[in-house]
């Protein structure tokens, strides 16, 4: 770790997650070694059992004195989902609208800490003052209620931290952004903008949340046959009231599929949303209903694999099977990274007979991200002399600080996970680069996402292992047995006989002496084993397999 870390000067920012791709959103705030933090969010990967990682808390451990409070934009996993990881390292409270804290504590509870973190519920532009931070909650536009930007007020001057935001002028739930607000801060002027960049590729903004409402009702009250089945995401309250008015106005019974929807609708009843909605109908129900009477809505957006999505398109869902001419909507966009997920899911369905309509069909999704045309309105509101470009993989990084070039300001850091951002005189630039990476969630542990476990799930996954026990005696060296996992198919019987007699003749010939009447390096011996398995496999398969060794006197 540098030396960095330990006393760090002035007015500085560390993107500690979040800007080297999208979700682990957790940055650090520092005036003078005081430190306060803006979300503790979780990403998510998939591969090999890496399902959740979140941000390394090296930082955090190094620093965790210092950490005066935690600051909270907005209730989505990938701002609050590491809370229950992380937390415990720095102890501090936190902040946050009164959604966001039922989501954290909700999430607590699995852990046995809802009792032990102290989460404080705020208000729309109530002013916190922390050490030499003063931090205002400011109500933004997007896919869940009660987002906000943070204006942090410094003794060297207001950061407008955006949190993920759009300008929805016409929100059927929650609070449209207020404009207002920022421009009285721009007034007023903003050091730093630190901005969301997820939706930076598209150059117009997305229709208002009630269009979307209108267009869903409209195309559900065309279809009179058969099941209709919708997928979105599953904190977007407004879009589940929208799906829920679809149904009521077409005559279908409305029925949620998946873990999640199911505790959003407790945490939204809990929070005081859908106080004039019934409970909504579960999976159970599904079967006893008539399927041209029913509007389900499941899990799974975004392909992930065990989402109730996912199993209905594989035909391992317990209650829910999809018939021919059965109706899909997609109503969400694809989150970069998850496409080749989300088209296997499409593929399996069509395969089935069942119709998809996705957002490149009809407007029938609004995104609760910035374009191009919001970003530059936000520009001429916030007027800021610098900004620093987060949420989002490199590519949306670059592509921000262009559009922001382009409209004309001048000073624009493009940060990795990591970097110390030093604020003077009107300039930012990057002084330090500190240890960060990832963690996997791995059943009850964390591990490095870049470690050894993984580095050898990799290894197994594609090259498969053997697992060989060689028997030494009276000067003797022999394969007594060889097993191989993911390397042959059942019906290669003869080759997996001919390679085993193939290790069992080398291990024979080659290393029969080594026990000559001496005593031999077990380590050593199986070193050999190994390097000679491994070379016979590479000759007979074109693998360098895994290779496993149990020494037997």
């Amino acid at each position: 770790m540098n030396k960095n870390v330990y006393n760090i000067k002035g007015l500085n920012f560390i993107p500690i997650g979040g800007c080297s791709g999208v979700g682990m959103n957790l940055y650090a705030y520092i005036n003078n070694d005081q430190w306060i933090l803006v979300d503790m969010g979780m990403g998510f990967d998939g591969r090999l059992g890496k399902d959740l990682i979140i941000p390394s808390p090296e930082i955090l451990i190094k620093n965790k004195t210092k950490i005066k409070a935690l600051f909270i934009t907005h209730s989505h996993e990938d701002h609050i989902g590491a809370i229950p990881y992380l937390w415990p390292i720095v102890k501090c409270p936190i902040y946050a609208q009164p959604f966001a804290v039922e989501m954290i504590k909700d999430k607590l509870s699995q852990f046995d800490l809802s009792k032990e973190v102290p989460l404080i519920k705020v208000s729309f532009n109530n002013k916190i003052q922390v050490g030499d931070f003063q931090v205002e909650f400011i109500s933004v536009a997007h896919s869940t209620p009660e987002s906000s930007a943070l204006a942090i007020t410094s003794p060297e001057g207001i950061i407008l931290h955006s949190g993920d935001w759009r300008i929805d002028d016409d929100p059927v739930l929650g609070a449209k952004t207020d404009e207002e607000k920022i421009k009285q801060y721009g007034e007023k002027g903003i050091l730093a903008l630190i901005c969301d960049s997820t939706n930076v590729f598209r150059d117009i903004k997305y229709g208002s949340e009630r269009e979307v409402r209108k267009n869903l009702i409209e195309l559900i009250k065309e279809r009179k046959k058969n099941r209709i089945l919708i997928t979105c995401f599953a904190s977007n309250l407004a879009r589940l009231e929208s799906c829920y008015c679809a149904a009521k106005e077409s005559g279908r019974e409305f029925v949620i599929v998946g873990r999640s929807l199911k505790k959003i609708e407790r945490v939204a009843k809990l929070s005081g949303y859908f106080s004039e909605i019934s409970a909504f109908l579960d999976e159970k129900k599904a079967n006893s209903l008539d399927p041209s009477k029913t509007l389900i809505v499941c899990t799974g957006s975004q392909g992930e694999v065990n989402s109730a999505l996912s199993k209905i398109a594989n035909g391992i869902h317990k209650t829910i099977q999809v018939q021919k001419d059965d109706l899909l909507i997609f109503s969400s966009r694809v989150i970069p990274g998850n496409e080749k997920a989300v088209l296997d899911i499409q593929n399996s369905l069509m395969e089935k007979g069942v119709n998809i309509i996705t957002d490149l069909d009809c407007e029938i999704h609004a995104s609760g991200h910035p374009s191009k045309e919001e970003l530059e309105h936000l520009y001429n509101l916030a007027k800021p002399n610098i900004l620093i470009p987060i949420h989002g993989e490199k590519v949306h990084l670059y592509k921000h600080a262009e559009i922001a070039r382009n409209y004309g300001i001048k000073n624009i850091v493009v940060a990795k996970d990591g970097d110390v951002i030093s604020f003077s005189a009107n300039e930012a630039k990057i002084v330090d680069t500190l240890n960060t990476g990832a963690f996997g969630v791995d059943g009850s542990k964390l591990i490095p996402v870049n470690g050894g476990v993984y580095k050898d799930r990799e290894s197994l996954a594609s090259s498969g292992v053997v697992s060989i026990c060689v028997k030494c005696a009276k000067g003797a060296i022999r394969l007594q047995e060889m097993l191989c996992v993911g390397i042959f198919d059942e019906s290669e019987e003869v080759e997996i006989t001919d390679i085993k007699n193939d290790v069992a003749s080398e291990i024979k010939l080659s290393l029969d002496g080594i026990l000559k009447g001496k005593s031999p390096d077990k380590e050593k011996l199986k070193s050999l084993i190994r390097g000679l398995t491994k070379t016979i496999f590479a000759a007979a398969r074109g693998k360098k397999p895994t290779v496993i060794v149990h020494l037997v006197e």
